[in-house]
């Protein structure tokens, strides 16, 4: 290959240039582009990938802070939790009566979120992450149970007081007979009180429950047994007049009979009594 250089104002010349020389160029121009692209290219994706680990720290350090924050609410959730137990005078339970310490134990054991989000972005175990969420979402769901626990107890306790025999089953009356021993006309157990009274004068349930059993009882003339729940349950006696039936629900205060005499009976009075967990106890202490 022959090139030919002429100058305006000079004598022209030429040199031969070999084809391989000319294909050699051309490839060292083509590495030389090449080459300067990969730079180009490598330093816009280092720029990318900065800027990326830049966006995904400042992610990781806001999840890092929410997480913290979680825990913050955990920890008062707790405190709540311990004083509406002192407050219910809860005993037992799954979740109180810890030995000491045992709270601050488990926590120095709690993964540090700030440690684990505050490293490099490929430096973070994906196992850590996992051991995070783990922790805090079992925390969660620990005192979530907890509270039920406590909605439960309050619920119960709540039910517990209705079932709890605490009114007068009769109005202007007076105490003929008195729980314990006494002589009819031999020594003999009552098990419960007699109250005298006007006939057919109003008989009142003393607390929430279920009729048992109404009609004839032997002893008792006209009865109704009332089954509260919670171990209670109530027995009226020498009756005039029924107004429940067997499997009613009644209401503390409802009107369930009115006084009368019937049965082994001597007047017009009211025989009551009051059981606890299948024993009698005296009606005295629940009036």
């Amino acid at each position: 290959m022959e090139i030919v250089i002429i100058p305006k104002l000079s004598r022209g010349f030429k040199f031969t240039v070999r084809p391989y020389v000319v294909c050699l160029l051309a490839l060292l121009w083509l590495g030389i582009t090449l080459y300067s692209f990969f730079v180009i290219t490598r330093e816009i994706d280092y720029n990318f990938v900065k800027a990326d680990n830049k966006v995904m720290k400042a992610k990781l350090a806001m999840i890092a802070e929410e997480l913290s924050n979680n825990r913050k609410y955990l920890k008062l959730a707790r405190d709540t939790d311990k004083q509406m137990r002192q407050m219910l005078g809860m005993k037992g339970g799954k979740f109180i009566n810890m030995p000491g310490g045992f709270d601050d134990a488990k926590e120095e054991r709690r993964i540090t979120f700030s440690s684990i989000f505050s490293k490099e972005s490929k430096d973070i175990n994906e196992q850590e992450i996992n051991e995070v969420f783990k922790e805090t979402t079992a925390a969660a769901e620990e005192q979530l149970a907890s509270f039920q626990e406590i909605a439960w107890f309050y619920t119960n306790q709540k039910n517990s007081s209705n079932a709890k025999p605490s009114i007068k089953p009769a109005k202007d009356y007076r105490v003929t007979s008195s729980f314990g021993y006494r002589l009819n006309p031999f020594p003999s157990y009552h098990y419960g009180m007699d109250l005298a009274g006007k006939a057919n004068s109003p008989i009142y349930v003393t607390a929430d429950g279920v009729v048992r059993q109404t009609g004839w009882a032997l002893g008792y003339g006209q009865a109704v047994l009332v089954d509260h729940s919670f171990g209670y349950s109530t027995l009226y006696g020498h009756l005039a007049d029924i107004r429940v039936k067997k499997g009613d629900r009644v209401k503390r205060g409802q009107v369930i009979a009115s006084m009368g005499t019937t049965g082994r009976s001597t007047g017009v009075h009211l025989h009551y009594e009051v059981w606890k967990d299948g024993t009698p106890v005296n009606p005295k202490d629940y009036l």
